[in-house]
This record gives C-alpha cells, sequence and structure tokens, in this order.
C-alpha cells in the first residue's frame, strides 16, 4: 500500500507540472507578465483594480474583508503564501479588490470600494505575485 501511495504522489506531481508548465509557456506566448521581468509594465489592454493613494489603512481592511467575503480566494494573501509578502493592508487588499474585479468580470462599478479604488493600467504584480 506504501508503494502504491508513492506511485500517486509523483503521478500527481508530474500531471500538476506538465498542466502548470504548458499554462506559463502558452501564457508567455500570449504576451501575459508571469515572471517579473516587465513589473509595474504598462499594458492598456489589461486593467487593474488598486487601492487610491490617500485610501486609509482601516477602509482597506473593510475592503479585504468584505472582498474575501465573496467568494474570491484570497489564500494567496495569507501569511506564508505566495502573495503573503509584503503582509501589508494595503498589498493584501489590493490583491483582494483586484480578485474580486476579475471576477465580477471587470466592470468599472465593480472596482469602486467606496471610492477608495482606481482602475490603472500599470501591472501591480511582484516579483512573487503575478496579477493576470
Amino acid at each position: 500500500m506504501k508503494s502504491l501511495s508513492n506511485v500517486s504522489f509523483l503521478l500527481l506531481g508530474t500531471v500538476f507540472f506538465h498542466l502548470f508548465s504548458s499554462t506559463a509557456v502558452e501564457a508567455a506566448s500570449k504576451g501575459k507578465l508571469l515572471h517579473g521581468e516587465d513589473k509595474g509594465a504598462k499594458d492598456e489592454d489589461k486593467r487593474y483594480c488598486v487601492p487610491k493613494p490617500e485610501a486609509s489603512d482601516a477602509a482597506l481592511q473593510k475592503n479585504l474583508d468584505w472582498a474575501c467575503g465573496q467568494g474570491i480566494d484570497c489564500s494567496p494573501i495569507q501569511p506564508g503564501a505566495i502573495c503573503g509578502d509584503p503582509a501589508t493592508v494595503r498589498f493584501r487588499a489590493q490583491f483582494a479588490m483586484n480578485s474580486y474585479y476579475r471576477k465580477e468580470g471587470g466592470i468599472d462599478s465593480a472596482c469602486d470600494f467606496s471610492g477608495t479604488a482606481q482602475i490603472t493600467h500599470v501591472d501591480p504584480s511582484s516579483e512573487k505575485c503575478k496579477y493576470v
């Protein structure tokens, strides 16, 4: 039984490797930013929902809590996760706000957050945390 679970683990690992490798190659061939070479690049076709500079941490915490309660996946911004650093309210709220905006189809009204958000064409991705 032990060898069967080892084989299952290896098979599963191989499937994930090929799945993510082929996805990365396909996305890269379409010009999507996946590796951070163009961090902060402006792409007029892409739109991101980010906090306004003057938004307070208290308002951003409300946005974070609300967005995560709307069914988006907030696991990437948990401590120790791929997008968990920097562990600031602004960075985590930005990820959650943009995720909600994407979930809602990228419509302008999904990026309001009581007037604390704005749409930008500048990719907010960091070295480890990629927005696609």
